[in-house]
């Protein structure tokens, strides 16, 4: 099972970006997939921001996404998520965002026991305080 932050879902959707293959490889794989629902707003504005004034481009790519999202298992923020997050910001000094993906993360993960489950992103720091949490983190690039 893959658990995806959006740095990592976002790089699967624009070529330029480094690691770009390896996220979109594992978005389409038959691997299960989930994120927490903070993903469809943070990644619909990150691919907002990099399509710019491109609307075209824009809602094609967002339209990818709800479609890639639709077949995902999206866990939703609850209390245990964001007292986790705070303890994780103390912790690994994380942006809230960060905090709030690797906090579901760990969750889920201790509650389907699962030792195939990984944790996907793109930033350096949230992968060393997953990896410090115990999780198997792959990185895009």
């Amino acid at each position: 099972m893959i658990f995806w932050d959006t740095s990592a879902l976002v790089k699967a959707y624009f070529e330029p970006e480094p690691g770009h293959a390896r996220a979109r490889n594992l978005l389409l794989g038959s691997e299960p997939q989930c994120a927490s629902t903070l993903i469809l707003p943070e990644a619909a504005g990150a691919i907002t921001r990099r399509a710019g004034r491109n609307i075209r481009l824009r809602d094609a790519v967002l339209n990818l996404l709800e479609e890639h999202l639709e077949g995902m298992n999206l866990t939703p923020m609850s209390e245990p998520d964001i007292g986790l997050s705070l303890k994780l910001i103390r912790r690994h000094s994380l942006r809230g965002a960060d905090a709030v993906h690797l906090a579901a993360a760990l969750l889920l993960s201790k509650e389907r026991g699962n030792r195939k489950f990984r944790f996907i992103t793109a930033d350096a720091e949230q992968a060393a305080a997953a990896r410090a949490e115990g999780l198997r983190v792959l990185e895009p690039s």
